[in-house]
């Protein structure tokens, strides 16, 4: 790399071939190191990546699956299954069962991940040189929750993958002027919105602040947004009958009823729960984010707005997710990156050579995220679920296996459902007080039984026939305890497993009438 005297005139200069290698170097190695952490830390801490996205790309490859109330009502769109299913079939071509199928998906969420660090990376060169190109490149890359949601099928962690890129697009340093620039970054913008229509505030927040009075600029964002948007609209004619089902079903249920289940509301929670989840996950390194990110926004204050918003308009909505989150991080992670890229140029330019000060940077960076993401609040997330799959694998490693029962049938949703399974096996539900347990268990010869919290007792089979295995551990649910029996199975002797609906939604109640 060329010698530069001071990171101004760097950032002004081209973008060095050098630079480009490390950026090369940083998506190979995030993809790597993403598909690794998959692999090494299996998971199922959201049970919608189960059933609205695997479930159903499987359900189109199989044509069996449980049908959650989303896609009994067509509250959702088809674009992540249909996103994740040609990593799943290509897995599926290789000889590959359900786990290597799942790994397909992982493989096609982390590719699409990768759109986030060219414009941190970017974002880093054009304000603060080498610096803050790996900084925060390296931010993009490695930071642990990406890195966690990369391999996770969600429409909300996919249309922050959009997002980002959308966003430097229409504003590289400040706000982009070139009508063809601006028809890009509509179109990246709108292919975000198409996949979660609730980034819809960010979008407009973006719109306005690069457009401002530029009516021939908020033609480009219309131009190239359009497409994506009309695109959702014939997908969801196509599949649900109707254009833009999947967004009127879904804010239906959302302002009305969703969330009611038994006596609580699930997701409902006090504002609190938010900056509390912000403190927990970045721990010790809380204070030194903010500062640095809030040093940097003057350079980019758009950066801090979209997060700001974000959770603005998040607070006014009862049912709350941590995941809601994520759109804002990748932004005030560059902020922090710009600001502690800033602060090391301040204190050691001209004293410690360039690459050095990166390096040092990267190394940072990466220990931070590592340290965070294995040993802070967010490790749990790592862990949650995977008694279950481990379980599940089990039966599927298990030659005499025929059929899995889950027990009770209810804790559906706590299973891997048809997609972790191997696709000659059974899925049905069973509880031990079954008058007709006997009849019925000929279809299966494993039983898991597992709860959503510690503690809660798991039903016995021991006098029933079956003999109780190994247990594994869930994370911060139950256990996940297999039984199982010798013998085969009789097909036909129970039906398969069936997904409940929960009471509030229309179709549930036409089927009980």
């Amino acid at each position: 790399m060329a010698s530069v005297t001071s990171a101004g005139t760097e950032q002004r200069a081209p973008l060095p071939a050098a630079l480009i290698l490390v950026l090369v170097a940083l998506l190979v190695s995030s993809y790597a190191v993403k598909l690794f952490v998959f692999w090494w830390q299996p998971n199922m801490s959201y049970a919608d990546v189960t059933f609205q996205y695997l479930e159903q790309a499987h359900r189109l490859m199989y044509g069996r699956g449980l049908l959650p109330w989303e896609f009994v009502s067509g509250a959702r769109p088809w674009l992540v299954p249909g996103l994740i299913l040609p990593g799943m079939e290509l897995a599926r071509a290789l000889g590959g069962a359900a786990q290597a199928q799942i790994f397909g998906a992982a493989a096609v969420c982390s590719l699409v991940s990768l759109l986030v660090i060219p414009p941190c990376f970017l974002w880093g060169w054009r304000i603060a040189g080498t610096v803050g190109a790996v900084v925060c490149g390296a931010l993009g890359a490695y930071w642990f929750e990406t890195v966690y949601y990369a391999g996770q099928p969600l429409q909300d962690t996919i249309a922050t993958f959009l997002l980002v890129p959308g966003v430097y697009l229409a504003y590289p340093d400040g706000p982009a002027h070139s009508f063809r620039r601006l028809v890009l970054a509509g179109l990246v913008l709108g292919a975000a919105l198409a996949f979660r229509i609730q980034l819809g505030p960010i979008v407009l927040l973006v719109g306005i602040w690069v457009a401002r009075l530029n009516v021939r600029a908020y033609a480009a964002f219309i131009l190239g947004g359009i497409g994506p948007l009309l695109f959702l609209g014939a997908l969801d004619w196509a599949t649900w009958g109707l254009p833009f089902q999947s967004i009127i079903k879904y804010v239906k249920y959302q302002s009305s009823s969703i969330g009611e289940t038994g006596d609580g509301r699930f997701g409902f929670v006090p504002w609190y729960h938010y900056p509390a989840w912000i403190l927990a996950y970045w721990s010790g390194a809380f204070a030194l984010i903010a500062l640095t990110a809030l040093l940097a926004a003057p350079r980019l204050p758009l950066l801090l707005a979209i997060p700001v918003v974000n959770l603005a308009v998040l607070e006014l909505i009862a049912m709350k997710h941590p995941r809601y989150l994520y759109p804002g991080v990748p932004f005030v992670l560059v902020l922090a990156g710009l600001g502690g890229s800033i602060l090391a140029l301040r204190l050691w330019e001209g004293k410690v050579p360039l690459r050095r000060i990166a390096a040092i940077g990267f190394v940072f960076v990466a220990l931070t995220s590592a340290l965070l993401g294995g040993f802070g609040y967010f490790a749990a997330t790592f862990s949650l679920g995977r008694g279950t799959i481990l379980a599940t694998r089990a039966v599927n490693a298990d030659p005499a296996a025929c059929g899995l029962a889950i027990a009770p049938g209810s804790n559906w949703w706590l299973s891997g459902g048809y997609v972790y399974l191997n696709a000659d096996k059974g899925l049905y539900g069973i509880s031990a007080g079954d008058p007709d347990f006997k009849a019925r268990s000929a279809a299966f010869t494993h039983i898991l039984t597992t709860s959503e919290l510690p503690g809660e007792p798991l039903e016995d089979f021991s006098a029933l026939g079956y003999q109780k295995g190994q247990c594994y551990a869930n994370g911060t649910r139950g256990p996940a305890c297999l039984w199982h029996r010798a013998g085969t199975c009789t097909p036909g002797a129970a039906p398969p497993l069936k997904a409940s609906l929960p009471p509030w939604l229309d179709e549930a109640k036409s089927q009980t009438r």
